[in-house]
Parts: structure tokens; C-alpha cells; sequence
């Protein structure tokens, strides 16, 4: 393991100096607010979800990402609030970021079947790093005794604002959304640099789109059978990448499959299957390495994903009041 940490600490510190990467979740549509802050409040009411995150589960510094959010729609109101916070371990443990923030989105009713949905985020991105738990070159002599490290640490960890937002259009069963996350780059340097040189967070850009298509010949009210095509493309840096797939619902199962592609390699494919029940959904995911990454020695392991929510929308009283209001259930899709 030491000698692992060793290989790594320079892998690290290139990191920070060129800026982290944002996780990005396999079940991009289970963790909507993680996406486009412009999602808040699609449900009808209070909505919690959960996310977690172990990316290439054989590897000794396997990615850990664990992502929770509020949703507060505004009854009869165009204006929802919400809270979303978002925690990535990295090296087992030696390296963390967390981002906690405040959302507000609202509705504009563009025409009668056409909105727009526009979100802003403001909260806080807090970085950290382990110092003691890193080897440096300088600290290996020929006697095998470690010796005190001349770099110089700036800071254990350091915390910027961090700012989003986006958009989101959507009519019948058609969406679109495109949403930028650190708008303003928020510091992250935890090693000193040169005065010309910059590592804030860069900034990552979102496309996503996507339908749902009911099935009305194999469906009736208590077993809804629909097909949900949609992709992502994400960019941040010089990474890019590209998810396009579907799930396929029937009644309270969903199964669903997406191919992701790196633009430099083709990366993985993922599978998912979801349950839900009344106001309770549960969703787990697996995510196969196809890059020539998986001849890694040891291999580096599938990544498993686990998403919770509970959406007070979906229940018996909710759905009653939305009937009696002839509500449009555009955004069901993301429930």
C-alpha cells in the first residue's frame, strides 16, 4: 500500500494543480439536483434522494461519492427551494471535496404546454487533504527511515463560494436542460504557487435531453408501462463524456441500460434497475469498464451505485389534490 501512496502522491498533486473533476453519477436522472439546479421542485411536493457512489470497487483508491438533496416546491407558486450537498472521497480518504448549497428555481410558462424552468445554486466547496497520510519524494532516503517533506503546504483546507446554474425546457413528454456548474471557478489550491498560476475548479457544462414514451397498449392505471430514452454529454476540462440510454418501466420495476463514452475510448456500460413503492423509490446500478482500463493488474472493478427517494408527490393525497387541478405531469419522468 505505501508504495501505491508513493506512485500516487505526484498523480495528487498534478491534480491540484490543474483542478479536481466533478463525480458524475451513472444515475444522472436519480440525482436530478446533482445535474441542473433547474430540477428543483419538479415534484408537487417535498422530495429527499440520496446517492451513493463506489467507483472501481477493486481498487485500493477507489472513488467514493455520496450526494443528498431537498426539494421544496412552492404550492401554487412558479418558485421552489432546495438544498443540495455532495461529498467525493479520493485516495481512500486523503483527499475530499464537498460542496453544500442553497437552490431556488422557477417556472416560466412560456405558452400554454411550453415551460422553462431556471435554477440558480450558491453555497460553499469546501477542499481537504490529508498531509500526513502522503509520502513525498523527498521524504524517501536509502536508509528506508522517512525524513521531514521541504514542500510547502499551503493549507490542510481551504473552502470558496461556489456558484450554478441552469435551465431547463420542457413540453408533453420532451425535455432539455443545459446547466454550468462553478461559474466562478472557486479556489481550491491547497499547495502554494506561482502568482500567475490559477487552479480553480473548472467549470463543467451539461447537456441533457430526453423523452417518455407511454405504452397505453400493455398499461392500465395501476401497472403504467412507459420507455424513457435520454443522454448526457458533460464536459469539465479536457474530459468529455457522453451517456446515451433508456429504461424500460413496468408497473413498480424499471430496468435500464447506457452505453458511456469517453470521446478518447469507449468507457463502460452501465445497467440499473429500479423499485418503487407509494412514495418510496429505490435504484441500484453497475457500471462494466470496456477501456483498455480494465487490464489494469488486479483489475479495477465494477462501480456500484445506490439511489434512495422519497417523494411525498407520488402519494395517495398528492395524486387526488393534482386530478382535482387537472395537474400537467410533464416532468413525471423524473419521479
Amino acid at each position: 500500500m505505501r508504495r501505491f501512496l508513493y506512485a500516487l502522491t505526484p498523480l495528487l498533486l498534478c491534480s491540484l494543480w490543474a483542478g479536481a473533476q466533478d463525480a458524475v453519477f451513472s444515475q444522472f436522472y436519480a440525482s436530478p439536483m446533482q445535474l441542473n439546479p433547474a430540477f428543483a421542485g419538479v415534484s408537487a411536493a417535498p422530495r429527499v434522494t440520496a446517492n451513493y457512489r463506489a467507483q472501481h470497487t477493486s481498487y485500493p483508491s477507489a472513488y467514493q461519492t455520496l450526494a443528498v438533496s431537498l426539494e421544496l416546491p412552492m404550492y401554487r407558486s412558479p418558485s421552489s427551494f432546495g438544498f443540495r450537498m455532495l461529498t467525493d472521497r479520493q485516495l481512500e480518504g486523503l483527499y475530499t471535496n464537498t460542496l453544500a448549497g442553497l437552490v431556488y428555481a422557477y417556472d416560466v410558462r412560456v405558452t400554454e404546454e411550453l415551460h422553462a424552468r431556471i435554477g440558480l445554486s450558491a453555497g460553499l466547496l469546501t477542499t481537504r487533504i490529508d498531509y500526513n497520510g502522503l509520502v513525498f519524494g523527498d521524504m524517501i532516503s536509502p536508509s528506508g527511515n522517512n525524513t521531514v517533506t521541504q514542500e510547502q503546504l499551503a493549507s490542510v483546507a481551504r473552502t470558496s463560494v461556489d456558484l450554478s446554474s441552469g435551465i431547463l425546457m420542457y413540453v408533453k413528454n420532451l425535455y432539455a436542460g443545459f446547466s454550468i456548474e462553478h461559474m466562478n471557478r472557486p479556489e481550491e489550491n491547497l499547495l502554494q504557487l506561482d502568482n500567475n498560476l490559477y487552479a480553480g475548479r473548472p467549470q463543467r457544462f451539461s447537456l441533457h435531453a430526453g423523452t417518455q414514451l407511454d405504452v397505453k397498449r400493455y398499461a392500465n392505471p395501476q401497472r403504467p408501462v412507459y420507455v424513457t430514452p435520454n443522454f448526457l454529454y458533460t464536459s469539465q476540462a479536457q474530459f468529455q463524456q457522453l451517456n446515451l440510454g433508456a429504461y424500460f418501466g413496468y408497473g413498480q420495476f424499471a430496468v435500464g441500460g447506457w452505453y458511456r463514452h469517453a470521446f478518447g475510448n469507449p468507457d463502460g456500460f452501465i445497467g440499473a434497475v429500479t423499485f418503487r413503492e407509494d412514495i418510496f423509490k429505490v435504484g441500484l446500478s453497475y457500471d462494466s469498464v470496456i477501456s483498455a482500463l480494465r487490464s489494469v493488474p488486479g483489475g479495477l472493478g465494477p462501480t456500484l451505485e445506490l439511489s434512495v427517494a422519497v417523494d411525498f408527490g407520488d402519494s395517495r393525497e398528492v395524486q387526488r389534490r393534482r386530478y382535482a387541478d387537472r395537474y400537467n405531469d410533464c416532468m413525471g419522468m423524473f419521479r
